[in-house]
């Protein structure tokens, strides 16, 4: 599983709407080496992302470089692997809840420690974790995790004082997820983990 996050700087928006109207187009283009999932935008950003499976690199290059790459706007693409990712069950008011990304900076010997804590922690009520996943996208943001939370004040409870106590973080960054857009029923993951 990868996110690729397309850079447009103060286009986002006409990006989006690029992104959503050409997705039949996109995944047939994809065809049988990968499924799109999943598109986000965070908030105060000019980026989106684009999340996707695949397990053809070559396919995958091919459909950066050949098409998203060509999208008119475009000014920058990122890719983000997602290693051992971990989905979980979204509470049935989901969508009246904030959605949250968390880049988490960990000391290297325990980032398994960590992914193993993250994953099993019990979180409080009110806070739902999305995904879970290595990513080692920056030097030393390793992990990234996505929740809903119901309340700002209890998401930034949650992140000072539990991620952040967890032997080995180091720092976690959160940002808002100002929209979001899948592109297969959140049932169906499973099948593409």
């Amino acid at each position: 599983m990868v996110i690729v996050r397309i850079q447009s700087q103060g286009k986002s928006a006409s990006l989006w709407n690029e992104i959503i109207n050409k997705k039949d187009k996109l995944q047939d283009i994809l065809g049988d080496n990968g499924t799109l999932l999943y598109l986000s935008k965070r908030l105060g950003s000019n980026d989106i992302s684009l999340m996707l499976h695949t397990t053809n690199s070559l396919a995958l290059a091919d459909f950066i470089t050949s098409h998203l790459a060509k999208i008119s706007g475009v000014d920058g693409l990122w890719l983000i692997n997602m290693l051992k990712p971990v989905f979980f069950q979204l509470p049935a008011q989901a969508d009246r809840m904030k959605r949250y990304a968390v880049s988490v900076k960990i000391y290297p010997p325990r980032l398994d420690e960590v992914y193993r804590t993250v994953s099993k922690t019990a979180l409080p009520a009110g806070i739902n974790m999305v995904y879970l996943a290595y990513t080692c996208h920056l030097f030393g943001d390793c992990l990234q995790f996505s929740v809903l939370a119901d309340k700002d004040a209890k998401f930034e409870n949650f992140v000072e004082n539990m991620i952040n106590k967890i032997p080995g973080v180091l720092r976690a960054t959160a940002t808002e997820i100002e929209k979001t857009h899948a592109f297969i029923p959140y049932r169906e993951w499973e099948r593409y983990l």
